[in-house]
């Protein structure tokens, strides 16, 4: 009997170890971003060399609003170049342009980006940018190929180009020009007027867009049936797209029990909910926002993309291709460890109240995950010292009636506690887990930052020896670096 017990507390001990990874920051290669930013710039200096003479500035306001954005991808950290991912994503697209060599696989720059909201994009000019956000939530590899030959019919079909095209031609012409004088020159409710006339472009416009939506789908469909990827899988990829803007761990963050210690009892009015005009506007949009919904998100009208689709797809399924026939291991791994990564890129661009949120829905299903323990630990120092130096509003998201109302909660609870709070709950979080033999790197700069803000300088200065010991040459942010203090 004994025996046994002693099984099953090892069993248990793995169980629960499986559901952590060693994660570390993905590295990016400086060499491919240099070489990314040389070819974006290359290719829109050829662009505005071949601008047509008809609304010429008008085009070359669009080009270069653009090649503006692009540039962010590796300014702010976005675009991801770290082999282990970048590799299995070229293996990828290869693989779909070698099942269908009547389409060039040149010009092309596909891409992982670290954003975390859940979507695709073709910029027009070659570059497709595939969020990890997205990745994560995805069930296997012919639903990431499916996602890959749309952005890639996109491109093919020129439909980037087209729009922007309708858009110069629509608001460049004499009718369009006609109609803002005539609003111009009316003495009442010009506003109301102009937001009708763009209401009609922006709406025109819309209806292209959701046009080229259906035939970059058929054109995906066609490219993904030559592809040793299942075909069945463009249905329940779209499918699943109609519900990918819900949280990949949908659960509210447990406040209440993660924040609450015999020391430092949990107080009701941090998350008790008062009548505010955030409410009030909460309520009052309820209706809009169900009528609204589906125009409101990332990928609209998945239902009617479905139903064009599965006659096709019915016709071209054979029964005997698999789901993952690329590599199903680094695809799940690549998962994992993007759902740290999201986590670690909010927090490094200071939208740390997302970090926060992301960290403790995973917390809730990796209760003793060290990197989530120590990034708890580190957002609460972050709120802390933002608060202290009233710069808070900088790294908190406000609440919003568009917001999930998870995250609302934590929200409202952050704007609730004070600057003493945010002490506390650090210290003892942390707390318990200071005595790890040779805690991460991370883990003791989270706790040695909780000392400060707690007011234990003794503590706080045996963990820095500790820490110098352990990690004498230590790359943290110098400003959260112990040995700077």
């Amino acid at each position: 009997m004994r025996l046994l017990f002693l099984l099953a507390i090892i069993f248990l001990c793995q169980q629960s170890w499986s559901q952590t990874i060693a994660y570390k920051p993905l590295a990016d290669d400086a060499s491919q971003l240099k070489s990314w930013d040389e070819t974006l710039a290359s290719e829109h200096k050829r662009l505005i060399s071949n601008l047509p003479s008809t609304y010429k500035p008008a085009f070359k306001k669009i080009y270069e609003e653009r090649y503006e954005g692009l540039k962010e991808l590796t300014a702010k950290n976005r675009i991801l170049t770290d082999s282990l991912a970048n590799n299995y994503l070229q293996q990828m697209a290869q693989l779909i342009f070698q099942s269908n060599p009547g389409i060039p696989d040149q010009g092309y720059r596909i891409r992982f980006t670290r954003d975390d909201w859940p979507n695709a994009a073709s910029m027009g000019e070659g570059t497709i940018i595939f969020n990890i956000g997205l990745f994560t939530k995805l069930q296997n590899e012919s639903q990431v190929a499916f996602v890959l030959c749309h952005e890639i019919a996109h491109y093919h079909l020129k439909h980037s180009q087209r729009s922007i095209e309708h858009y110069v031609n629509t608001t460049n012409s004499d009718e369009f020009r006609a109609e803002v004088k005539k609003i111009m020159k009316s003495q009442y409710q010009q506003g109301k007027q102009a937001e009708a006339l763009l209401k009609g472009v922006a709406f025109n416009s819309r209806r292209h867009t959701r046009e080229n939506e259906s035939a970059a789908d058929s054109m995906a469909l066609e490219l993904l049936k030559n592809t040793p990827f299942k075909t069945e899988e463009a249905l329940t990829c779209l499918a699943l797209l109609d519900s990918v803007d819900t949280d990949k761990y949908n659960v509210a963050p447990p406040l209440e029990t993660v924040f609450n210690f015999p020391q430092y009892p949990f107080q009701k009015k941090w998350v008790q909910e008062e009548q505010s005009l955030f409410n009030a506007m909460a309520a009052s949009t309820k209706e809009e926002k169900k009528k609204e919904r589906d125009s409101l998100k990332t990928h609209p009208d998945c239902d009617v993309r479905v139903k064009q689709l599965q006659a096709k797809v019915q016709q071209y399924s054979t029964g005997n291709k698999q789901a993952n026939p690329l590599h199903e291991a680094r695809f799940k791994q690549l998962q994992e460890i993007f759902d740290y990564e999201i986590i670690e890129h909010c927090y490094n661009k200071d939208e740390v109240s997302k970090s926060f949120y992301y960290t403790l829905q995973m917390l809730h299903y990796k209760p003793q995950d060290p990197y989530l323990v120590a990034n708890t630990g580190r957002c609460l120092n972050k709120l802390y010292q933002s608060q202290k130096d009233h710069l808070l509003n900088r790294i908190v998201d406000l609440p919003s009636p568009w917001n999930e109302q998870k995250y609302n909660k934590l929200l409202q609870f952050i704007q609730k506690v004070r600057l003493n709070d945010f002490a506390a709950f650090s210290y003892y979080f942390l707390l318990p887990y200071q005595s790890a033999n040779v805690p991460s790197e991370e883990m003791l700069v989270a706790l040695i930052n909780s000392k400060d803000n707690f007011n234990k300088p003794e503590e706080k200065s045996s963990l820095i020896a500790l820490y110098n010991k352990h990690y004498p040459n230590g790359k943290l942010n110098a400003d959260n670096n112990p040995q700077k203090k």
